[in-house]
């Protein structure tokens, strides 16, 4: 299934965000795979990352959602791979190693859905 780029400027807001504080880097993949790869100041590959952008505040936007599909595309990586929340006011993050939720089928897609309600263990960077 190909993923249509939600926002790419909030996409790569995020990433930028998420990197703000390391001298690493990012490189925009191909709609068919996660959404970036980060690299290391030498340009050595380091992880992924997934950024699912949302039209809320972070204090309103839990419990966050995500398709499963993306967090085992993360996973198939076999690297460190983190998932990004885009909110409005900044982001919300996680690497996948530590995201805990619930699945649910949506029905109006079909697709199989992790909803993760805890807000405890998510770090944030705001904008």
């Amino acid at each position: 299934m190909f993923d249509i780029d939600q926002d790419p400027f909030r996409e790569k807001q995020a990433v930028e965000l998420y990197l703000k504080r390391t001298t690493n880097s990012y490189k925009k993949l191909s709609p068919t795979d996660v959404d970036f790869r980060i690299l290391s100041e030498s340009k050595s590959l380091i992880g992924y990352v997934e950024v699912k952008v949302l039209n809320s505040v972070m204090s309103n936007s839990f419990p966050l959602t995500v398709e499963a599909r993306k967090i085992i595309k993360l996973r198939d990586k076999r690297l460190n791979a983190v998932m990004i929340w885009s909110c409005l006011d900044g982001i919300l993050y996680l690497p996948i190693d530590n995201l805990y939720g619930d699945t649910d089928w949506d029905e109006n897609t079909g697709e199989l859905i992790i909803c993760y309600k805890n807000k405890k263990p998510f770090k944030y960077v705001r904008a």
